[in-house]
Parts: structure tokens; C-alpha cells; sequence
């Protein structure tokens, strides 16, 4: 809403507060659009899940896992199929994949 709102003030660049919150300025005129039709701000419908977001500032070095061969592939069987992923991975990418499958 914050977003919106610094776009909704007079002389105010769309495209200049998108850029300085790092969002995309197209996905900030439809937040802008919707507002403006009264999507937002509205109590959620009967049944609506709402899930918390947290948003945290990019890192300055990503961690990427070593491979010798840029088309490496990791497969884990399991009983209902097989899992493949390939190229250079991402930890935090893994570790999400690794918890998932043993939850």
C-alpha cells in the first residue's frame, strides 16, 4: 500500500518509485489500477487465505553450488518418481527442495 500510496501524490514518477523500492513498474500500475478501482483496502472474501510475505534485501553474494559441468544433474529417487535438477543450484533453492521431500 505504501507503494501505491507514494504513486497516488501529485508530480510523483510511477516509474521513479518503482525503481527506488527495486519492484517492476508494470506490476506497480496494476497495484496502482487496482487500488484506484477499490481492490484494495476491501476486507477479503469469505475463505480467502491470506499468507504473510517477508521481503529482505538481496543478497551481495550469491552462494551458487561448484560444478565442474554447467549441465550437471542431481536425481533423487523415490517411491512416487524421480526429481532432477539441473545446472548450477542455488543452496537456499536445495535446502527447500531437500525439506519438502523430507516433511
Amino acid at each position: 500500500m505504501a507503494i501505491v500510496r507514494q504513486c497516488l501524490e501529485p508530480g510523483t514518477s510511477l516509474a521513479g518509485v518503482a525503481l527506488a523500492h527495486r519492484v517492476n513498474a508494470n506490476m506497480v500500475r496494476k497495484w496502482v489500477v487496482k487500488y484506484q478501482q477499490g481492490g484494495y483496502g476491501q476486507p477479503p472474501t469469505p475463505g480467502t487465505v491470506l499468507l504473510p510475505v517477508v521481503v529482505k534485501p538481496p543478497s551481495t553474494s550469491r552462494t551458487r553450488l561448484q560444478s565442474a559441468d554447467a549441465k550437471a544433474t542431481i536425481e533423487i529417487e523415490l517411491a512416487r518418481g524421480v526429481v532432477r535438477l539441473s545446472g548450477p543450484l542455488d543452496r537456499a533453492v536445495l535446502q527447500l527442495v531437500l525439506d519438502a521431500l523430507s516433511a
